[in-house]
């Protein structure tokens, strides 16, 4: 009997984090399902997959085909989108598509892929959080930190409902990271955060990767409902 190969599926496959996620599994092996609205070129044990996280349609379709081509082990949903602004100039039209990718989208993703992990045995779920859904942010647009409490507390009720399938469900909360959305940050405004960190730097995406991969990997065996604060010790509650 063939076995199957071992898989992943990562949503915003072609952001930063997302790419370095990619590169992570594939160095190990893993099939990953790259999914995003942005083109990405397949490769060797990469597909490629265009898709709308807001689209539950799809979202579902990939997590199905994923149980049925490979042997899924984890589901990321890494897509998100930002807005740096004033919050007195935040507009409606930033909210609700802030919200429809970073929390709906999250949404999606955890409704579409726990009963396939389920199906197969088990799996992991990772969501990714922030900062920002543990304490607001100034200069960014309310929606951004509100999707992302929502992220936090969304992992909360699939990890509650994914216990019994063997199908824990995690949460990273990155604080500010080198690359991707701070590039809507002036240098001196991301010098000042930094500074704000007890490490007194960014964070890499290497770092933030490492910790998915530990959340994402069998050997992740009593670790569930958490919200993993990746911030250089930014938030200490």
């Amino acid at each position: 009997m063939t076995t199957k190969p071992r898989a992943v599926v990562i949503t915003g496959a072609a952001g930063d984090l997302g790419c370095a996620l990619c590169d992570s599994f594939l160095a190990d092996g893993i099939f990953v399902y790259a999914a995003d609205r942005v083109v990405i070129s397949p490769r060797p044990g990469l597909k490629a997959v265009a898709l709308d996280v807001t689209d539950r349609r799809a979202m579902s379709a990939l997590a199905k085909r994923a149980g049925k081509e490979c042997r899924l082990e984890a589901w990321i949903n890494g897509a998100g989108v930002f807005v740096a602004c004033p919050v007195l100039e935040a507009g409606i039209e930033d909210w609700e598509r802030i919200i429809a990718v970073n929390l709906t989208g999250t949404f999606h993703g955890c409704a579409a892929a726990l009963p396939v992990l389920a199906e197969a045995g088990g799996g992991r779920i990772v969501n990714v959080g922030s900062i920002s859904g543990q304490v607001g942010g100034a200069g960014v647009h309310p929606a951004y930190g509100a999707s992302k409490a929502g992220v936090h507390a969304l992992t909360k009720t699939y990890a509650l409902e994914g216990a019994r399938f063997g199908v824990l469900c995690n949460a990273v909360a990155p604080g500010l990271i080198a690359g991707g959305m701070v590039r809507e940050f002036s240098d001196n405004q991301k010098d000042k955060m930094a500074r704000a960190a007890p490490l007194r730097r960014l964070g890499t995406m290497a770092e933030v990767t490492r910790v998915i991969r530990f959340l994402a990997d069998p050997a992740n065996t009593y670790m569930t409902g958490v919200i993993l604060s990746v911030n250089g010790g930014a938030y200490m509650p």
